[in-house]
C-alpha cells in the first residue's frame, strides 16, 4: 500500500511538473533550462498582478516552513506567468546557514511550490510576465564584519587558544552576543583595534594598562550607559566608537582619553547633554551625534577647540547656538534633517568650513556674513523654504556643488548665472522644474552647460 501510494505521488508530480516547471537555481541547466532565454520572453505587469504573486507565494512559504526557523531561511523566487494566468516556470534559490540537508531543503520547496500553485491563476490575463520576490522566514545568520590577515583574529575561539599573541594588531569579537567583556582581550598587548561591536554588552572596564597600544575601539550596539562605561587614562586611544548604546551624555570616562581625535555617539538618546558635558574634550577633531535625539545643542560645544568635523543630522534642532561659531577649525558642519529656521548671524567665524549640509530644514533665507565664508566648496540646502534665491549665493568664488533641491523658486534663479566656478548643480523637485523647463530655461541651462557645470533638474 505504501508504494502505491508513493507511485500515485510521483505521478501527480511528475503531471504537474509538465504544466509547470518548479526549478532549483543549480538545476537549471541539468533542466536544460536557459534563464537568459527565458527571461526575454516574458515582459513586466501592472504592480496589481505582480502583488498579487507576491502574496500568494509568500502564503506558501510561510505554510512550507516553520514560523521561526533556526538557521533562518531565505527564500528567492523568478515567477513567469502566461497569458492565460498560470505559472510557465518557478525558478527558486534557498539561502541559509548550518544545520540543514540542502537537498532535501530543496526538494520540500519544490514540493510546497507546486501544490500551492497548482490550479492557481491571477485574476487578469492576457500578457506574459515575469516576478522576482525574496522572502526570509526565521532567524538569519549573521554575516560578521571581519578584516582577516595575518595581524587579525576573528572569534573568540581562535583567541582563547592563539599561540603568537604579540603580532596580533586587530582582534575581532563583533556579533557573538557576548554578555560580558571577555578576559581574552588582554592576551594580545600589542593590539591596536578592538571591536566588540552588536553584542549584549552591559558593562564594560577597559584596562588600558594592559592594552598599551590600542588606538580604536569599537562597542556600538552594546546597552552601555555613562555608569557602565569605564576606561583607564590611555594616550594611545584616537577612535571611540560608542554608536546605539543606551548613552543618555557623553561618558566622563572619555576624558582620561588624552590623545582621542574621533568620538561617535550617534545612535543614542542624549537627553542629558549640559554645558559639562564638553569639557576636556579639546583633542576630538571628529564628534558624531546622527540620531541623538538632541532638541538643544548646549553653548559648553565651544569649549571643543579642535573640533573639525560636527554631525549633527537628523535631530530636533530647531537653532544652533552663537556659541558654535567659536569652533574655529570646523571644516564640516552637518546639521541636515533638523527643523532650523535660521543659521547663526555670525557663522562667517566658520571661515574654514568647506562642507556645509543644511538640506531637510525650513531656512527661507541666509544670514548675511556667510558671503565671508570663501572656503566653501559643497553646500546643500536642498528641501528648504527658499522662496527667493539668496543673493549671498553669488559671493562664493570656491563653490563647486550647490544643492538647491526641491524649495519654492517660483522661476529658474538668474543669479546662479553668477557663480564661478561650480561644477554641479541640483535643482529638482522646484516649482519651476516642469515638462518644458528644458525648452522655457533654454538659454540659462545652455549657458550653464557651457561653463560645464553639471544640472540635475
Amino acid at each position: 500500500m505504501k508504494a502505491i501510494f508513493s507511485a500515485l505521488i510521483c505521478l501527480w508530480v511528475q503531471c504537474a511538473c509538465a504544466q509547470m516547471k518548479v526549478v532549483s537555481s543549480k538545476n537549471l541547466e541539468k533542466e536544460g533550462i536557459d534563464p537568459i532565454k527565458i527571461a526575454n520572453e516574458y515582459g513586466s505587469e501592472e504592480q496589481s498582478m505582480m502583488t498579487e504573486v507576491m502574496k500568494k507565494t509568500s502564503l506558501i512559504i510561510a505554510s512550507a516552513f516553520p514560523e521561526n526557523p533556526n538557521p533562518g531561511i531565505t527564500v528567492f523566487t523568478q515567477i513567469y506567468v502566461n497569458e492565460s494566468g498560470s505559472l510557465d516556470y518557478l525558478i527558486f534559490d534557498l539561502r541559509t546557514g548550518d544545520g540543514y540537508d540542502k537537498d532535501s531543503l530543496d526538494k520540500h520547496a519544490k514540493y510546497a511550490f507546486l501544490t500551492g500553485f497548482d490550479g492557481w491563476k491571477v485574476s487578469k490575463t492576457g500578457k506574459k510576465f515575469s516576478v522576482v520576490s525574496v522572502r526570509t522566514v526565521g532567524k538569519q545568520p549573521v554575516v560578521r564584519e571581519v578584516r582577516r590577515g595575518d595581524s587579525s583574529v576573528v572569534d573568540l575561539k581562535t583567541a582563547l587558544v592563539f599561540q603568537d599573541t604579540l603580532k596580533t594588531k586587530r582582534l575581532y569579537l563583533n556579533q557573538l552576543e557576548l554578555k560580558t567583556l571577555p578576559d581574552v582581550i588582554y592576551r594580545f598587548p600589542n593590539l591596536e583595534e578592538l571591536y566588540l561591536g552588536n553584542n549584549k554588552l552591559q558593562a564594560v572596564h577597559i584596562d588600558m594598562a594592559r592594552l598599551p597600544k590600542l588606538a580604536q575601539l569599537h562597542l556600538q550596539q552594546n546597552k552601555l550607559t555613562e555608569k557602565s562605561f569605564q576606561i583607564t587614562g590611555n594616550n594611545t586611544l584616537y577612535l571611540l566608537n560608542l554608536k546605539e548604546n543606551k548613552f543618555t551624555n557623553i561618558p566622563i570616562a572619555i576624558r582620561k582619553c588624552k590623545k582621542l581625535r574621533t568620538l561617535w555617539l550617534g545612535g543614542n538618546h542624549m537627553s542629558a547633554l549640559s554645558n559639562g558635558s564638553f569639557r576636556k574634550l579639546k583633542t576630538v577633531q571628529d564628534l558624531n551625534f546622527y540620531k541623538s535625539d538632541i532638541a538643544v545643542l548646549p553653548k559648553g560645544i565651544k569649549k571643543m577647540k579642535n573640533l573639525e568635523v560636527l554631525d549633527l543630522y537628523y535631530n530636533q534642532l530647531e537653532m544652533l547656538p552663537k556659541s558654535i561659531t567659536k569652533l574655529k577649525n570646523l571644516t564640516h558642519l552637518a546639521v541636515s534633517y533638523n527643523q532650523i529656521k535660521a543659521l547663526p548671524e555670525r557663522i562667517d567665524k566658520l571661515s574654514r568650513i568647506h562642507t556645509l549640509y543644511a538640506h531637510h530644514n525650513r531656512l527661507s533665507k541666509l544670514p548675511a556674513s556667510i558671503t565671508k565664508m570663501q572656503n566653501l566648496k559643497i553646500l546643500d540646502l536642498g528641501f528648504n523654504w527658499f522662496t527667493n534665491f539668496p543673493p549671498e549665493l553669488t559671493a562664493f568664488v570656491k563653490l563647486q556643488e550647490l544643492d538647491l533641491s526641491s524649495n519654492n523658486f517660483p522661476d529658474f534663479p538668474e543669479q546662479l548665472l553668477e557663480i564661478k566656478k561650480l561644477e554641479k548643480l541640483y535643482l529638482r523637485g522646484n516649482p519651476f522644474v516642469k515638462d518644458d523647463a528644458e525648452t522655457k530655461y533654454s538659454r540659462q541651462l545652455g549657458q550653464l552647460k557651457s561653463k560645464n557645470i553639471e544640472v540635475f533638474y
